[in-house]
C-alpha cells in the first residue's frame, strides 16, 4: 500500500508541474492583450487658425496652395490684391500691401473659357463641426454697352477634399478630387449692377460667409480649397475679379 500510494503521489506531482506553467503562460498572455479599443479616443487637437493674406509669399510658407487649371489657362493669378485693377481695399490689413488676395478673369486666355482657378488650404483633419469662414467681393467694371458699373458675373465654390490625392484639382469643369461642395456663391452667374442691382449677384462689398463640414464619418486627413469657377469666363465673357479676406478655420469644440 505503501509504495501504490507513492506511486499514485507522484504522478499528480508530475501533472502538476507540466500544467502549472501553461497556466501561468495563459494568465500572461491575456494580461498583455490589446485592450486598447477600451480607453477613450484623444479629444482633436484645435487647428483653429486665420489667414489673413497680408503677403501671397507668406500664405504659401504656411502651405497654402495656388492651382490654376482653367482651360484655356491664362496668366491670372492668385496673388497680392488679385490680379484687379483697380486695387480696392482689403477687409482687414496688417501688412503693407492690399491686405487680400485675390484673381480675375485673365485666369483664361480665351475671349470665353472656363476659369478654374484654385485657392486650397494647409492639410487638416477634417470632421463634422468644422467651420469656415470668410469674407470676399467682386470687382466691378464701367461697361459702357449698358451704360452701367457691372460685376460681369462672378462665381466661387468652397470644396474639400476628404481623400490622400490632397492637391488633385482637376482640369477645366473637373473639380478633380474636391468632390464635396460645401458653398458657391452666385452659382448661376448672374450680373449685378449700378442701375440694376441682383441680390443673388456676387456681392461688391465685402461680405461674410460661413460654411460647416457635417457629412464625414469619421475625421479625415484633407483639405478645403476656394475655386473661382467661372463658365464662359474671360476677356470678353463672364467674370471680373474677385478678393479673399479673413478666411477663418474653427475646430469644432474649441
Amino acid at each position: 500500500m505503501y509504495i501504490a500510494v507513492t506511486s499514485k503521489f507522484m504522478r499528480i506531482s508530475f501533472f502538476q508541474k507540466i500544467i502549472a506553467p501553461i497556466i501561468i503562460c495563459t494568465a500572461i498572455l491575456f494580461s498583455c492583450k490589446d485592450d486598447s479599443y477600451l480607453k477613450a479616443p484623444p479629444p482633436p487637437a484645435n487647428q483653429s487658425f486665420v489667414e489673413e493674406f497680408d503677403t501671397a509669399s507668406a500664405a504659401l510658407s504656411r502651405g497654402w496652395k495656388f492651382i490654376n487649371v482653367s482651360n484655356p489657362r491664362g496668366g491670372g493669378v492668385w496673388q497680392n490684391g488679385g490680379n484687379i485693377n483697380p486695387l480696392f481695399s482689403g477687409f482687414s490689413n496688417n501688412g503693407s500691401f492690399a491686405g487680400f488676395i485675390g484673381t480675375d478673369y485673365t485666369s483664361t486666355s480665351a475671349a470665353k473659357g472656363i476659369i478654374s482657378n484654385w485657392l486650397l488650404s494647409p492639410e487638416l483633419i477634417l470632421k463634422n463641426g468644422d467651420k469656415i469662414i470668410f469674407y470676399t467681393r467682386a470687382q466691378t467694371y464701367f461697361d459702357p454697352t449698358l451704360v452701367d458699373t457691372t460685376d460681369y458675373g462672378n462665381s466661387l465654390q468652397l470644396m474639400i477634399n476628404t481623400t490622400n490625392d490632397l492637391n488633385n484639382v482637376g482640369m477645366g469643369s473637373d473639380a478633380g478630387a474636391f468632390t464635396t461642395t460645401l458653398l458657391t456663391i452666385n452659382p448661376t452667374q448672374v450680373y449685378s449692377s449700378t442701375v440694376k442691382p441682383n441680390p443673388d449677384a456676387y456681392p461688391t462689398k465685402w461680405t461674410r460667409f460661413e460654411a460647416t463640414i457635417n457629412t464625414l464619418p469619421n475625421p479625415v486627413k484633407g483639405k478645403f480649397g476656394f475655386r473661382y469657377y467661372v463658365v464662359d469666363g474671360g476677356s470678353n465673357g463672364n467674370g471680373s475679379g474677385i478678393g479673399i479676406d479673413s478666411v477663418a478655420f474653427k475646430s469644432a469644440g474649441y
